[in-house]
């Protein structure tokens, strides 16, 4: 199995565009808060949660997911901001949560997984949040008076179209986690097959 570690990111530029990515994670949960859309706030925290976590966890600010996988996060959450429909950056969202979780568990446990494994588990992750993302505002629909579920067709399609940004965000995390596989033990290139 092919060892994901070398997505661990240490270098003093990546973490400081990390942590000023995480800062804009919490300015739109609170820009977001502030307009009355408490869901979208919480979305954008639990989306801060693993870009800060292996920096928290290791007490070593360095120690932070590789930025462009921050910044899909930031994107996502701020995408209504700037004309982006909600529900697709609802699903984004939820796909970057997935993936910065499965980033952080192969690339600061010791958990190994093969980059296949880890595709599926990207997929699968984002598909088990957008079922507690549906459960959120179901529940926020009950208690808060909101109306993010106007039926049960369209929540059914909700999970269609979550299912395919899974297979989508699979489909990113293999190309990405190749970017990064470490080269053979003769300073080999890795190999290229025609699978990917």
């Amino acid at each position: 199995m092919t060892r994901l570690r070398s997505l661990r990111q240490g270098e003093r530029a990546n973490a400081a565009l990390a942590w000023l990515l995480a800062g804009a994670l919490v300015a739109v949960a609170v820009a977001s808060a502030l307009a009355g859309d408490l869901a979208w706030a919480l979305l954008a925290l639990a989306l801060a949660v693993p870009v800060a976590a292996p920096a928290v966890a290791a007490r070593d600010p360095t120690a932070t997911v590789p930025w462009p996988l921050a910044l899909t996060a930031v994107a996502a959450v701020a995408g209504p901001w700037v004309g982006l429909p909600s529900e697709l950056a609802g699903y984004l969202a939820v796909a970057a949560f997935a993936t910065l979780a499965v980033v952080d568990l192969v690339a600061f446990t010791s958990v190994d997984l093969s980059r296949r494994f880890a595709a599926v588990s990207v997929a699968l992750t984002t598909m088990a949040a957008q079922a507690v993302w549906s459960v959120a505002q179901f529940y926020s629909d009950v208690w808060l008076g909101t109306a993010y579920i106007p039926s049960k067709a369209e929540l059914q399609w909700d999970f269609v179209a979550a299912t395919a940004v899974a297979a989508a965000a699979a489909g990113a995390f293999l190309w990405y986690a190749g970017r990064f596989e470490r080269a053979g033990p003769r300073g080999d290139p890795p190999r290229r097959t025609g699978a990917p």
